[in-house]
């Protein structure tokens, strides 16, 4: 995280967290922390995951997946910060560190300080460290833009801000460079990086940069959009890996077959030199011991064909013709295999093919139970990809749409069901919180559900959809039944039932 960005976050953070009680911690993946925080009438939670290139720290309203068993470290935190009420904050920003001054307790574990260092981790401390939070010097303009390396004594002068300033005139470098040292900026930006999303900042990188009114809404967006998926791809990393693993031996497999079509190639050679023995082996057909002979193709004219001295002549000229036909025969099972090596190697690319582990063996090939993504484990459920490349899951029975919200949904996916009677219960699948989704994409999730409802051969469907987060299971309701606090609307559709076989993927969970 940009250092000058990080100090218009901690200035948001602070008043948005004093006066508040720490809840509960999770931990959702390997150096990825989330505090519940005290906040009534709706959730907010603090996420913060440290990383040199990138960390994140940001508020949001939705809670990431967390694993049905909580880590070690997550239980350890969780007893200490537990109902501790957040008395303040001090950030000691050039060097991305922020610390939430807490609530006193007697045990011997009642620290003082809750430290996020954006390069290190989260810990806990009884004090801070000498001049933590000291006010930093701001070097001028000219020894900024003539000094490559001044970020070594002031980490504040960020290679991101130095890029900034040379990109600009004289007079907007001074002002920008004023409103970042007086920390007076008054929008952020978030600009895409490849695929992806590059750290937020308090100035504009690029020119289609989208720009938010306050540093704490840039971090979330930038927190939701980059590591909900990248907490999701954590979750289905042993299947993940195993893929990896899967294309790697593909694509040895098709080296070896490359080597091997090599070596029938150069059999059917042989074909040339049984045939211009054949041509002449009424001159030396009774010789012994000879080691060549030259003789003349038909075709391909003189050469000389060596010959193994312990056989005839004529046997010599068998062996070549053997050699020949057994590369012929070769040819169409290298070319059969090929064309299966590559289609395995296609569906693995797009993403069509579920690798089967051997059994007794894990997705990651330890030892172990064979398994798929561990949110659709034992689950009974189909699965789609929209033409918008969406991922839609579609119980196939009451226990899957019972579990289906539990297991195999985020809070900030889309829920849909056929208003008004029984109907599978589908989720559409998205990246993070802030993703739209195409009306296309809506729509066929929809159909989707009402081909498996009360309504699938009347030929049109009311289908409801909200939030995963706003649909509830309820003690006491029969499995798959819910109830729906909000629901984002309702579609009617026409139900096409070839669009299961359209959209349908190769294997069924």
């Amino acid at each position: 995280m940009e250092a000058n960005f990080f100090r218009f976050l901690c200035a948001g953070l602070a008043p948005a967290l004093t006066g508040r009680r720490i809840d509960k911690v999770f931990g959702p993946a390997p150096g990825v922390w989330v505090l519940d925080i005290q906040n009534p009438g709706h959730p907010l939670h603090l996420i913060f995951r440290p990383a040199r290139p990138a960390g994140h720290l940001f508020l949001s309203n939705t809670k990431p997946v967390n694993p049905q068993t909580a880590p070690a470290m997550a239980m350890w935190f969780r007893k200490r910060l537990r109902n501790r009420k957040i008395l303040g904050a001090v950030a000691d920003w050039p060097s991305l560190r922020l610390a939430l001054h807490l609530s006193p307790r007697t045990d011997p574990d009642g620290k003082t300080f809750l430290l996020f260092d954006c390069r290190s981790g989260m810990s806990l401390e009884d004090e801070l460290p000498a001049g933590f939070g000291d006010a930093p010097d701001w070097p001028a303009l000219e020894d900024v833009l003539g000094d490559p390396d001044i970020w070594r004594e002031y980490p504040h002068i960020s290679p991101p801000l130095r890029q900034a300033l040379a990109a600009l005139p004289e007079d907007q470098a001074h002002a920008l460079y004023f409103n970042v040292a007086t920390g007076s900026s008054e929008t952020f930006h978030l600009a895409r990086q490849g695929d992806g999303w590059a750290a937020p900042l308090a100035w504009p990188a690029t020119r289609d940069a989208e720009t938010f009114e306050s540093a704490l809404e840039a971090a979330t967006a930038y927190g939701e959009r980059d590591l909900f998926p990248m907490l999701e791809m954590e979750e289905d990393k042993g299947q993940t890996l195993q893929l990896k693993r899967l294309r790697k031996k593909v694509k040895r497999n098709l080296a070896r077959l490359d080597e091997e079509e090599g070596r029938l190639s150069a059999l059917l050679d042989e074909q040339v030199r049984a045939e211009a023995l054949q041509a002449e082996l009424y001159r030396f057909k009774d010789a012994e011991g000879l080691e060549s002979v030259d003789v003349a193709h038909p075709e391909h004219g003189p050469m000389t064909v060596p010959l193994n001295p312990h056989l005839s002549p004529t046997e010599n000229m068998e062996r070549y013709f053997k050699l020949a036909s057994k590369a012929q025969r070769g040819f169409p099972h290298v070319a059969r295999r090929r064309a299966e090596l590559l289609e395995q190697l296609a569906r693995i690319d797009e993403g069509s093919l579920t690798p089967q582990p051997a059994p007794g063996k894990a997705a990651d090939g330890s030892e172990g139970p064979a398994a798929l993504p561990k949110r659709f484990r034992g689950l009974a459920v189909s699965l789609f990809r929209t033409t918008d490349g969406f991922t839609v899951i579609r119980g196939k029975n009451k226990k899957a749409n019972h579990d289906i919200l539990s297991k195999a949904a985020s809070p900030f996916d889309y829920w849909f069901h056929v208003e008004d009677g029984p109907s599978s219960h589908v989720i559409l699948k998205r990246d993070h919180p802030g993703q739209a989704v195409p009306e296309q994409s809506l729509v066929q999730a929809a159909v989707l559900c009402g081909l498996k409802s009360y309504r699938k051969d009347d030929g049109k469907a009311d289908v409801m959809y909200a939030l995963v987060k706003d649909v509830r299971k309820v003690k006491g309701f029969n499995l798959g039944q819910v109830a729906v606090d909000r629901k984002e609307g309702t579609l009617r559709v026409d139900l096409d039932p070839g669009l299961e076989t359209s959209l349908a993927r190769p294997v069924d969970l």
